[in-house]
């Protein structure tokens, strides 16, 4: 690459106060920043071995790898772009420099996983990182052009900032060092050592400011770093994902600068937990059947009374965000609302835990509340906006399941391909078997098609945009039942060695199932979109058009849109047109957000490939479901209930195991 020359004033042209002319030695040392950026893209720098007999640095040489943060950083390409008096864009997104310049280098700007428009104005822009061909800042520079040169950030040149590179590598020391997984799900609890070796790392307080002592990382790190838990251990995920995803946000989006000084700063460091209590015995997802109810009071203050259910961590956190409904002291009813609630607070009581069939080192618990009285300050915003706080933290939620779901199909991937490629069949190695290849290969392009959708929602996150609403819920169905797939034909491919509880795929195939039910079942939140869709039309092309996809995948979203002008006559028939608008606009999505990548590489383009033949997949069972006449409710269970005569009656009555104290010991 031949170095550029210096850009030099016109004649007659006076450089501005201060400006001392570039000298020859300038273009050298700019040349050599190109050279390392190049040789930096997509590595870290290993640290310098130190001569013979000199240590590197005796102050942090007792240290783990991980915490030597003098000697192991992330590389970011040509440090931070030379962005200094240069006009930038970022899709339109970006006009404050200092801001850009600032989230770049705290690792809030996606260089590797989001394709990003640099556009380049002649005079007055200048790339000194390495990830820029030598042509395009020779045109860039070249006076006499006129032109804008666009250039797509590649995929493959971005790295997680120094402090997510430092909690990833602790995560992997972890696992290889500390973790056993298999003893955690026999004793079904987390390890003790878990809370407080995470919360020295920086794992218990993602995103919260570091003014609460938290660590303050962006959307992008966040997600790379629960991805990299779920690879790992989906207890270890849950268990971070709930303090960070479905606890904390809450509490620093909607508590009371008070109470955010008292919390946060413990929540951060570990030294509590948290999580949030919506979920009751008659309701899942949906927030408005809730009955639990805090009534106010003449003080100020309110009771809680109600129970809820299924409640991650619920029985260890120290600090609930429980959502009710809300009445007057005189019963009436006043929407609802969220408060943070200290569980010494008398009126609390953690119930039994649940015994899951996964998932079994997380406990879910049975949590009831009996005239708590909590205080008016305590409250997460102003009465009424309840629903506002949880929705916001439930949709973070999917968003994080999403990531998790990468996490786990690549880890179960890599378990599957090992084996193909030791494994002899009568074919020969397995791997060279023409239906192993098309399994593997499906799973990989719905791995990238899912990692797709993320990076685009994290990247809008990440520059402070907020993307449409039911992309959550897009995010959330194709991420979990993708993942499921991924997960059951890794376990298929292993044959006998996948049903062994002891590898890896097994347990796996028990603690994901739960993420098609988590924060929304599929179907629900499939029909949810669906009836959303239904009630504006137009919404489906401002989704799935906002991505610049190919001609016949544009034409294919059209056909889909199409559906939204159908009317159902039964509630029934409603129901099943909802979950295939639902469904239409997941693969819409899907299929124009991965046209628009497929130039990227041979794998982009299968995945896009891909995604298109699902969405065609789904046209032709749209067409077939919305014409489907079903039998009737009670001809239905008639049939089912005529099972008994062939299988039985086979409840089991022997009574189980005694865990309570007997009466005669009580108080």
């Amino acid at each position: 690459m031949a170095p550029v020359v210096p850009r030099r004033p016109a004649a007659g042209v006076r450089e501005p106060s201060g400006h001392r002319p570039r000298s020859r030695l300038y273009a050298v040392r700019l040349f050599a920043t190109r050279l390392r950026g190049i040789a930096s893209c997509g590595v870290f720098f290993a640290p310098r071995r130190p001569a013979p007999g000199r240590r590197r640095n005796p102050g942090t040489d007792h240290l783990p790898s991980w915490r030597r943060n003098d000697h192991r950083r992330a590389v970011h390409i040509g440090g931070t772009y030379g962005l200094d008096r240069q006009e930038h864009v970022a899709r339109g997104a970006v006009s404050d420099m200092p801001e850009f310049r600032r989230r770049y280098r705290e690792g809030g700007i996606d260089s590797r996983h989001h394709t990003a428009t640099y556009t380049f104005r002649r005079g007055h822009t200048k790339s000194t990182g390495g990830a820029v061909t030598s042509d395009l800042n020779q045109r860039a520079f070249d006076r006499t052009s006129n032109e804008e040169l666009h250039w797509n950030l590649p995929a493959e040149t971005a790295m997680p900032s120094g402090k997510a590179v430092e909690i990833l590598e602790f995560l992997r020391w972890y696992a290889r060092e500390r973790l056993d997984s298999r003893r955690m799900d026999e004793r079904r609890s987390i390890d003790l050592g878990v809370v407080p070796e995470f919360a020295d790392a920086g794992l218990l307080g993602l995103q919260v400011p570091r003014r609460y002592q938290g660590q303050e990382l962006s959307y992008r790190d966040t997600f790379r770093i629960m991805e990299q838990l779920a690879a790992i251990d989906c207890n270890l995920f849950v268990m971070t994902a709930v303090q960070n995803a479905v606890g904390i946000p809450p509490i620093m989006q909607h508590a009371s600068d008070r109470v955010k000084a008292d919390v946060l700063p413990l929540l951060a460091q570990g030294k509590s937990l948290t999580t949030s209590a919506a979920s009751e015995p008659g309701m899942g997802s949906n927030l408005r059947a809730m009955t639990t109810c805090a009534t106010r009071n003449r003080d100020g203050s309110y009771t809680i009374n109600g129970t809820k259910r299924w409640i991650s961590l619920g029985a260890a956190s120290h600090y609930l965000n429980v959502f009710t409904r809300l009445c007057d002291e005189h019963g009436e009813q006043l929407g609802y609302a969220g408060f943070v609630v200290d569980t010494t607070t008398p009126g609390f009581t953690a119930g039994p835990e649940l015994l899951t069939l996964g998932l079994k080192a997380v406990p879910q618990n049975i949590l009831t509340f009996k005239d708590m009285r909590v205080p008016a300050d305590w409250m997460l915003g102003a009465e009424g906006e309840g629903i506002t706080a949880a929705n916001a933290a439930f949709m973070l939620a999917r968003l994080v399941l999403a990531a998790g779901s990468v996490g786990a199909m690549k880890r179960s991937l890599e378990v599957a391909a090992r084996y193909a490629t030791r494994r002899t069949v009568a074919t020969g190695l397995l791997v060279d078997n023409g239906r192993t290849q098309q399994v593997l290969t499906e799973a990989v392009a719905a791995t990238q098609a899912v990692e797709t959708l993320l990076d685009h929602l994290t990247f809008q996150l990440d520059m402070g945009e907020q993307p449409p609403e039911l992309l959550y819920f897009v995010a959330k169905i194709i991420a979990s039942e993708e993942m499921f797939t991924v997960v059951d034909r890794s376990l298929q491919m292993l044959g006998a060695r996948g049903f062994l509880d002891t590898n890896i795929v097994g347990p796996f195939f028990r603690d994901y199932r739960l993420f098609r039910i988590f924060e929304g079942a599929t179907e629900a939140i499939t029909v949810y979109v669906g009836k959303m869709i239904h009630r504006n039309p137009a919404g489906f092309g401002e989704i799935v058009h906002a991505f610049p996809a190919s001609r016949q995948v544009t034409d294919l979203v059209d056909e889909a849109a199409s559906f939204t002008a159908l009317r159902a006559v039964t509630e029934q028939e409603q129901h099943i047109l909802y979950n295939v608008l639902g469904d239409l606009l997941c693969w819409s999505v899907m299929a124009a957000l991965t046209s628009s990548t497929a130039t990227r590489s041979e794998m982009h383009a299968y995945t896009a490939q891909w995604c298109e033949h699902k969405l065609r997949q789904r046209l032709t069972e749209a067409r077939r479901d919305v014409g489907l006449e079903l039998p009737s409710v009670s001809t239905l269970l008639s049939h089912i209930a005529g099972y008994e005569e062939t299988i039985g009656d086979v409840d089991q009555r022997r009574p189980d195991e005694e865990h309570c104290v007997d009466p005669l010991l009580m108080r």
